[in-house]
């Protein structure tokens, strides 16, 4: 099963979670070059690095990025282009769950923060994604 999965994938929220279980499966079942995003730098390299001496044919790219800043997006994503030459699959899993406020006690700044994560962030990452993918053959 270790060829399942070709390709260069590029992963947000892999620093912990579904996506640093999402980035190690990939690993696990044949995906060759991972770009693994999130805004947590430490967490990112101390998970990049477990990934890396786990899988050592894996090639892994640390990319510390917020989904809420567009130019960050902008710039991640090409640099992964760049050092791998394609992007195969993307996993748009940067997310959060809030303060755990009830509803109807949210300030609606703290909505427009989760939903500027939740939400614009996979269309950020999306547009930017897709726009290479579709250039490829």
């Amino acid at each position: 099963m270790a060829s399942l999965l070709k390709g260069t994938a590029f992963i947000t929220g892999a620093a912990s979670g579904i996506g640093r279980a999402t980035a190690v499966s990939f690993a696990r079942f044949g995906i060759q070059r991972l770009a693994l995003a999130d805004i947590n730098e430490p967490a990112l390299k101390a998970s990049n690095e477990e990934l890396r001496q786990q899988f050592s044919g894996v090639e892994v790219l640390d990319l510390t990025m917020d989904v809420q800043d567009t130019a960050q997006v902008s710039s991640s994503i090409a640099e992964a282009v760049r050092a791998f030459g394609r992007l195969d699959v993307a996993v748009n899993n940067a997310g959060t769950g809030g303060a755990g406020e009830k509803t109807h006690e949210l300030p609606e700044s703290e909505w427009n923060r989760i939903v500027g994560i939740n939400l614009n962030g996979v269309w950020r990452c999306q547009r930017e994604e897709l726009g290479v993918m579709l250039k490829q053959e």
